[in-house]
């Protein structure tokens, strides 16, 4: 009886889409995702979805399972390819502030295969090009709100980051943490524009620098100052100037990468 059972243990995973593995002392099984992949847009066991979707792609949280839910499900294309994809985005709520925002993107083939996994506050498809495919646009912040964007692009199977302002650049488009000062909004306004008259549109990310502290010619910082015999304090509902800002990257039709404009970038850092 006892073999019996087994025999029908394995027919059954085998059905389900489970394929037996016996490289170990102990038979284990690896189960065909594409199978839950391919049941959208229902997702019609969501505890057995997210299991099979962090143990086939390795998809670790640092908080138990019960704030766990897929909150994107979606079939989508990207700028650069015209094959469809799955975009998942699986969140599990809460954890430690190291791990923030507590939330991940997948996307995958149409067959299941990985291409990339993100960790974005926010996410966006952007149209850029005029009757072309949107590009991914993502937000990657600290718990604290200091943060810029990633722009992606399909190059042949994978995701590649067309913008280049927050790692080559070093610069921040999303800034909420109040210390000399905050942005407005705290999340720079995108604007789309072919600012060279190339035929091309390019990018900027618009808004104000609000200073939370003053600043002497010197460049030395203060939050508190005496004028008139009266004290005046700093903050965000009383900053000491606001800043008008706008990051322009310029399209480079020969690398397909948004390049920062020339001499626009350093007037804007202290």
């Amino acid at each position: 009886m006892r073999k019996i059972v087994i025999i029908l243990s394995v027919l059954a995973l085998s059905v389900n889409g489970c394929k037996l593995k016996t490289t170990s002392t102990s038979p284990t099984f690896e189960c065909d995702f594409t199978l839950k992949l391919l049941d959208f847009p229902t997702i019609k066991d969501t505890v057995s979805f997210i299991s099979s979707l962090k143990q086939t792609y390795n998809v670790e949280s640092d908080i138990g399972e019960h704030n766990e839910k897929i909150t994107i499900f979606e079939r989508i294309k990207i700028y650069g390819s015209n094959d469809e994809f799955f975009f998942v985005e699986y969140d599990y709520g809460d954890g430690c502030m190291a791990a923030y925002p507590w939330k991940f993107q997948l996307l995958l083939t149409m067959d299941g295969k990985l291409v990339k996994i993100l960790s974005a506050q926010r996410y966006d498809f952007i149209q850029i090009f005029p009757n072309q495919n949107p590009f991914l646009l993502i937000v990657v912040a600290t718990a604290k709100g200091n943060g810029g964007h990633e722009i992606y692009k399909i190059s042949a199977d994978t995701l590649e980051n067309v913008y280049e302002g927050y790692y080559d650049y070093e610069i921040q488009t999303c800034d909420a943490h109040q210390d000399i000062s905050i942005y407005e909004p705290n999340e720079l306004n995108l604007k789309i524009k072919d600012y060279n008259s190339d035929g091309f549109n390019d990018i900027a990310f618009v808004g104000k620098i609000v200073l939370i502290q003053g600043r002497t010619k010197d460049g030395i910082w203060y939050d508190t100052e005496i004028n008139n015999g009266d004290t005046i304090t700093y903050s965000v509902d009383n900053p000491f100037e606001k800043i008008p800002i706008e990051f322009i990257f310029l399209y480079d039709k020969e690398t397909g990468h948004f390049k920062a404009k020339e001499n626009d970038i350093e007037k804007y850092r202290f």
